[in-house]
């Protein structure tokens, strides 16, 4: 590890004062980046012309000439004419395990819009040989709102008609073909081997659980008959717990292999830094730690939280956590940190717990649906959040409902306040990084928090890419007026509120890029409406969220998240005369995979090449 260096900086703004804001040791630069538009996101959002890097930490930034002046005979000038320079982003939710085995075999529907498409990415990767000799083939991130109708287990069944395939929603749903209903027992001109809920939805089903039916004919002891069965569509988590055959996890092995392989791919797109919000009550942590022994990690972890825990009694989670005993344990590559809890389902699901019912609950359920909070009690939620904080742990809840948001801040702030009374102010607080993960709605009438948020440094944990490849399911089931609210961008940064973005990959693209396209535009992918486009935020204000906000929500805003004396070099060449053409065009922001020139993890370039 390079030793860690504390430094008074003083804030310099650019051509106010002769020379460049410089640490106060001032060795000779190993590099000097140059030429270019360089974004130090520091308090003043500076932008200067050169970076001085030395032991992997910035030394000086400022002026070209400057900065030159400190070059000596072993330091290497770059010349970047015609690049951006920017901190390197941080992805603040991503359940990054899986990433690299599906990169490599999985199934990408991300960018599907239609059955059609479905079925030629499934075509596509079994060309490629996945589900050779009869494997599963698996993909992820398809959203039946996008679709004019939604693929079926017999279009499926002509693209893999021997292979088992297991297609994952968004969020809680799968779709299947005809091949694991065989393996499970079932066969359709045999009603003897149907389950009691093939014809008929079972009585413990919530709101969001659906099974997909379509009429079909079937010959049945030598007669054809017409019958309502499952398409292969499941939605909700109790409907999709029914495909019993799934495909089998990976070991340990092809687990730390993703690890690499995914590294590698976020080091592609530009990011130095994630937060995996599930440690799956340890598994991931390990599987990380023999990644870090390998020498894989090449960009950081900076926090796994520990969990996730939903209806957990509080003498269960303290005994978990007394088993790991060392709160905050790692390094500036991997860090065992906070801890996750859960509040409710979401909106794309109508799960979310809300205040007011979910659009058209009339047609659809009937009566009045306000989503599944996990702990509607406040008490036992309450002891559950002590047993957590009694440990020392940051905590950190997903709440996507305005009701789920406003039980999270209410028991936040009440812990807060016993805390500070306990202290004698806030001088002696601890310092708390508490944050509601995805927070949709915090602006609601009945349920508003956001300036509770703001003056108790509650975090927003956000996943702009939502508003753009979920847009019109969330659209749909919030209604468009409250569409217009979910997510304030705007309202949050310039309300007070730290904001942090995150993919919340696998549920969407881990393209950090397609996030910024939400912030700056709120278009859905689909039908490239705009919904709250006064919620929408400048480049600068976007790339905030994505860099310092991010390594403050890990206690690391004294060593990254900007460019600046003392700091850590995590940085990102991108091939961009300037990173406000991304404002006034945002559709670049689709080929920012081809413009990453260079990526930097403590001045060492991870990914690509720097001119020579």
């Amino acid at each position: 590890m390079t030793r860690r260096l504390r430094f008074a900086v003083p804030v310099v703004l650019l051509g106010s004062l002769p020379g460049p804001a410089v640490a106060q040791w001032t060795p000779e630069p190993d590099r000097i980046l140059t030429g270019a538009e360089i974004r130090t996101v520091d308090a003043e959002d500076r932008i200067v012309e050169a970076l001085a890097i030395k032991d992997g930490r910035v030394v000086a930034a400022g002026s070209a000439a400057a900065v030159a002046a400190l070059a000596g005979p072993a330091t290497r000038n770059v010349d970047l004419t015609g690049k951006t320079v920017i901190p390197g982003l941080q992805d603040s939710h991503i359940h990054f395990l899986p990433l690299g085995n599906d990169i490599t075999s999985g199934v990408e529907l991300s960018y599907a819009e239609s059955a059609e498409d479905i079925v030629a990415e499934v075509r596509s990767r079994m060309a490629e040989g996945v589900g050779a000799d009869g494997g599963w083939v698996v993909g992820r991130r398809w959203d039946q709102f996008k679709y004019p109708t939604m693929v079926t287990r017999w279009q499926l069944d002509e693209a893999a008609p021997a292979n088992p395939v297991a297609l994952y929603r968004v969020y809680r749903g799968v779709a299947v073909n005809t091949e694991v209903f065989r393996r499970m027992g079932i066969r359709d001109e045999d009603p003897a081997t149907w389950p009691a809920w093939w014809l008929e939805d079972p009585s413990d089903f919530t709101f969001e659980d659906q099974i997909v039916r379509g009429e079909r004919e079937l010959e049945i002891d030598g007669e054809t008959v017409t019958r309502e069965i499952p398409t292969g569509i499941f939605l909700g988590a109790i409907a999709s717990r029914l495909v019993t055959e799934r495909p089998p996890p990976a070991d340990f092995e092809d687990e730390v292999e993703s690890v690499r392989l995914g590294v590698a791919e976020m080091l592609a797109l530009g990011v130095t830094a994630i937060i995996d919000p599930s440690s799956r009550m340890g598994h991931n942590m390990r599987i990380y730690q023999e990644a870090a022994n390998r020498g894989f990690l090449r960009m950081r972890i900076s926090a796994v939280y520990e969990g996730t825990f939903n209806t957990h009694p509080p003498a269960v989670i303290s005994a978990h956590l007394d088993g790991i005993k060392v709160n905050n344990l790692g390094d500036r590559f991997l860090r065992w940190r906070g801890v996750k809890v859960y509040g409710d389902g979401g909106v794309g699901t109508r799960s979310a717990w809300m205040s007011e019912p979910f659009h058209m609950w009339d047609e659809l359920e009937g009566e009045q649906n306000f989503g599944n909070p996990v702990v509607r009690d406040y008490e036992v939620r309450e002891a559950q959040y002590r047993a957590i904080r009694a440990h020392g742990w940051d905590l950190h809840t997903h709440s996507c409902g305005d009701q789920a948001m406003r039980q999270t801040v209410d028991l936040y702030m009440k812990l807060i306040d016993e805390m500070r009374a306990e202290a004698g102010g806030d001088a002696l607080m601890p310092d708390l990084r508490w944050s509601v993960i995805h927070a949709y709605f915090p602006i609601e009438p009945k349920t508003r928090m956001l300036e509770d948020m703001a003056r108790y440094g509650i975090a927003a944990a956000t996943n702009p890419v939502f508003n753009w490849q979920q847009g019109l399911s969330f659209a749909a089931n919030s209604g468009q007026e409250r569409m217009a609210r979910l997510q304030p961008f705007r309202t949050y940064m310039r309300g007070g509120v730290i904001m942090a973005s995150g993919s919340d990959y696998g549920v969407t693209t881990h393209n950090p890029w397609m996030g910024f396209f939400a912030l700056l535009t709120r278009r859905d992918q689909t039908t490239g409406v705009a919904y709250g486009e006064d919620e929408t935020v400048t480049i600068a204000e976007a790339l905030r969220s994505y860099t310092f906000n991010g390594a403050w929500l890990t206690h690391e805003e004294d060593e990254r998240g900007s460019l600046e004396p003392g700091k850590l070099a995590d940085l990102v060449v991108l091939d961009l005369p300037g990173l406000d053409v991304l404002e006034e065009d945002p559709e670049l922001l689709f080929t920012m995979r081809e413009r990453i020139v260079a990526t930097m993890v403590e001045g060492k370039v991870e990914h690509g090449a720097l001119p020579e």
